[in-house]
């Protein structure tokens, strides 16, 4: 079975217990303005351009089919024009022209996999498969999840909810750890930010958490958005009610921004800037709650 990802990231300590391997899928359910990924949002194969790196050779001027790369004088990506065929990559000998979209059965993901189980052993780590939303392509998971189980490999799923149930029903039986994101507990405002209500999102994390599964619900902290003690306190009464074993709070940061412009993208809101672990810190001071509270730079 072939799916399709953006990345494979190796000797992760942020996506879960351990040294992990992180494999991002492609596409997404919704559209959060704040997005880290915007890459692998996207289901259609897109073309990155990063103009810094590019050698002015004309390489791709004659590659492009389409007449997308712009001329010998003026080397460019006109996205309406350009089919996301990758022609002018091939030929890109600087790197400034590349698509994060790579076809792979799970039987040779598994072999990547693999190769770090040393690593897993020793410090109890495994795979995390993130995204994008990595249950829009359930049946590949489903593969590679049975994989390594069978390869004795520990395996977590970092999702943001936004998929009918019955595709968590499906990878359940070989699953270890859901990375659940909690971005909001008030819909309207979720779907503001993100393009859906979070009902959906709640009540499967809800059916999780019930189903007896190790659930860490993921909080990105972001300004404008949900930093606020208000907003941050009803998503940790929230995870307490469902039997969530942890919060995690993760700071707004702008590692992302380059990436917008790389592919033509507006970055939602510029003049944010990033958001310091203290001021998290500060924000949830004096909340009661038994639930172990993490908050990750």
């Amino acid at each position: 079975m072939v799916g399709r990802i953006t990345n494979i990231q190796r000797f992760s300590v942020h996506d879960g217990p351990g040294i992990r391997t992180v494999v991002f899928l492609k596409g997404c359910t919704l559209r959060c303005r704040w997005c880290c990924n915007p890459e692998a949002m996207l289901q259609e194969s897109v073309l990155m351009f990063q103009p810094e790196l590019c050698i002015r050779c004309g390489a791709c001027v004659s590659a492009c089919a389409m007449g997308a790369s712009g001329t010998l004088e003026q080397i460019t990506l006109d996205r309406t024009r350009c089919t996301g065929c990758g022609a002018c990559e091939e030929v890109c000998y600087a790197g400034a022209k590349y698509k994060k979209d790579i076809y792979i059965s799970a039987e040779a993901l598994w072999k990547e996999i693999e190769k770090d189980k040393i690593f897993y052993k020793r410090t109890k780590g495994g795979v995390t498969f993130s995204g994008g939303e990595a249950l829009l392509q359930a049946d590949f998971l489903t593969e590679l999840l049975r994989l390594c189980k069978e390869g004795g490999v520990q395996t977590a799923v970092e999702t943001c909810g936004n998929v009918p149930w019955e595709s968590f029903e499906q990878i359940l039986p070989w699953m270890d750890l859901f990375l659940f994101d909690i971005k909001h507990t008030d819909s309207a405002k979720h779907r503001e930010y993100t393009g859906a209500g979070c009902e959906k999102i709640m009540e499967n994390c809800r059916r999780l958490c019930s189903r007896g599964k190790s659930v860490i619900v993921r909080v990105p902290v972001i300004p404008e958005f949900n930093f606020h003690r208000v907003e941050l306190e009803s998503i940790i009464r929230f995870a307490k009610e469902v039997g969530a074993r942890e919060v995690d709070f993760l700071p707004y940061h702008r590692y992302a921004a380059n990436k917008y412009r790389y592919l033509d993208m507006e970055y939602w809101n510029p003049g944010v800037q990033r958001l310091d672990k203290s001021l998290v810190e500060e924000c949830l001071v004096g909340i009661d709650t038994k639930l172990e509270i993490r908050i990750d730079g």
